[in-house]
Formats: structure tokens, C-alpha cells, sequence
């Protein structure tokens, strides 16, 4: 499953993501993030693109904690 996720990201934008608690940081490709938030705006009937205001929240893959949007991205 990795390898296809790391496959599917080629030529993406990553996103930087951050967890608190422990610090594990992963760039998290973009068309992830418009998947998760194409799902919450579908559901109030709006569409929007990503901006630092409204970028998801995630669980951290290594210790289930918050992971958060990290903002030194080139945006």
C-alpha cells in the first residue's frame, strides 16, 4: 500500500504536516488533502480550494496524536 500511495504522490505537491507530541513530519501529497476536504464540503453542498485556513486535520501515523499543517510550505 505504501508503494502505491508514494506512486500515486509523483509530481504532487506535498504538504508539510507536523505531530506535537512526538515530531514526526511527513509531506502529505495534495490530492490527499482535496479528497478529505472535497468530502466535508460536499457534505455542506460548497466546493473550495486548500489555503492555510482550512487545511485538514490529520492523526499522526506514528502515535496517533494530532497532525497538523506545518506551515513552511513554498505557498
Amino acid at each position: 500500500m505504501l508503494k502505491e500511495l508514494e506512486e500515486m504522490s509523483k509530481g504532487q505537491k506535498l504538504y508539510n504536516y507536523e505531530c506535537k507530541s512526538c515530531g514526526f513530519e511527513k509531506g502529505v501529497p495534495e490530492f490527499i488533502l482535496e479528497e478529505l476536504r472535497q468530502e466535508a464540503f460536499f457534505s455542506l453542498g460548497a466546493i473550495a480550494s486548500l489555503n492555510e485556513k482550512n487545511m485538514p486535520e490529520l492523526i499522526c501515523p506514528n502515535c496517533g496524536a494530532k497532525f497538523e499543517y506545518k506551515k513552511t510550505d513554498d505557498r
